[in-house]
């Protein structure tokens, strides 16, 4: 497997397009396009929370259906939008197939931005035909920055794998710096690849690479209205299928989408540090995966992290209240390699030396449960002083 410089412009068979259309604001890109040269197969995670946008809704309608294309905007949510909303998503994707010679039915859309208030949709139906005429390989730089909100970086990974004497490309892009507590993936995120794979298998890898990437990272606990994962792979006569070529595609996959998920959680809202939760020894996997989103989601803990604090009695606490077994004469934490708690007694910590690790911008939190063997990872960020600062003006 090779990384690639830049993004979704490494895979062949696709074509992208930007423009700024003033959804909301002017002078910024905020309407793109992403289409397939033919037909895809497409597999998606959606958003857990029970309210949720029309674009969610029309895509999980869609979504076993061939793709031609995923229409997507920024800065407007069109979540709580009611009837009107759905219907709005319905009328820009049938005119958007009209431009691509295609059904309604195999446009997917995503939004993201502000809830609660409606799409400008006449505007953007003027704009179609700029989108269309905009389309490039080139331009899947634009589209990872026009999805942006309040990130500050775009996201962006690909990479190269070979199966057998072939060579296929994986490339994603995602957004996301705030309302960031997945269940399923995280705000944006848009991956495709030129390797053929059946929808069935398709669907089955996607959620088991975004399990343990796009879905084990937090930023503020909150889990979005809008979280959209989709992977888009053609539509073929003959799908790569043999268990080797599936497992190295799996694995560049999981490449992918862990660069993009690392990246999400270090342009955090306000974040100065991204840490990686560890937990090992637990009684099952599932408690491992407890106890790690509920120390990397506490307020205690991210708090501590901002203020170079080692309070492991917060990261105790935390994995205490998460639900899973544990016991206190088997929980040992450390930082890095630094013991801070040891089957559950105190360590004598050189707390200068340990102040030194606390500063850096990313560290690990090993939390060791002493019970089994399952595992989990989470990543997280502190919160600062900036993310209050953020999200009390968003809306205004």
């Amino acid at each position: 497997m090779k990384i690639l410089e830049g993004g979704l412009e490494n895979v062949k068979g696709f074509s992208f397009s930007s423009i700024e259309c003033g959804i909301r604001y002017t002078g910024r890109l905020d309407y793109s396009l992403l289409a397939c040269d033919t037909m895809c197969n497409a597999a998606g995670l959606f958003t857990t929370n029970r309210i949720f946008a029309a674009p969610v809704k029309v895509c999980r309608e869609r979504i076993d259906n061939p793709v031609k294309a995923i229409l997507i905007n920024a800065t407007n949510a069109n979540a709580c939008t009611g009837s009107d909303g759905y219907n709005n998503t319905l009328r820009l994707t049938a005119d958007i197939a009209l431009w691509l010679g295609c059904e309604p039915e195999n446009i997917l859309m995503a939004s993201t931005g502000i809830i609660g208030r409606q799409l400008p949709v006449e505007k953007m139906l003027e704009s179609h035909a700029r989108l269309r005429e905009n389309l490039s390989q080139q331009n899947g730089h634009l589209l990872a920055k026009a999805i942006m909100t309040t990130d500050t970086v775009p996201k962006e990974a690909a990479v190269s794998f070979n199966c057998g004497d072939r060579e296929f490309r994986i490339a994603g892009v995602a957004k996301g710096s705030g309302m960031i507590a997945p269940r399923m993936a995280t705000l944006l995120s848009f991956i495709i690849t030129d390797m053929p794979v059946a929808r069935k298998d398709l669907d089955i890898i996607f959620r088991q690479a975004v399990k343990s990437t796009l879905n084990s990272i937090t930023i503020d606990g909150d889990t979005s209205t809008n979280d959209t994962a989709i992977i888009l792979s053609p539509v073929s006569d003959s799908y790569i299928s043999n268990s080797e070529s599936l497992a190295s595609f799996e694995e560049a996959l999981k490449a992918v989408l862990y660069r993009l998920a690392e990246m999400l959680v270090e342009d955090g809202e306000g974040a100065t540090k991204s840490v990686r939760i560890n937990v090992i020894n637990a009684a099952t996997d599932d408690d491992a995966a407890l106890i790690a989103r509920s120390v990397a989601q506490s307020l205690l803990v991210k708090t501590a992290i901002f203020g170079n604090d080692p309070n492991w009695g917060r990261i105790a606490c935390a994995a205490g209240y998460s639900g899973a077994e544990l016991k206190e004469e088997k929980l040992s934490i450390f930082i890095e390699n630094r013991a801070l708690l040891k089957n559950g007694v105190p360590e004598e910590v050189d707390y200068s030396a340990l102040e030194n690790i606390l500063k850096q911008s990313n560290y690990t939190i090993t939390i060791d449960a002493g019970l089994g063997d399952g595992e989990a990872i989470m990543l997280t960020t502190d919160i600062s002083y900036d993310y209050v600062k953020i999200n009390a003006q968003y809306s205004t």
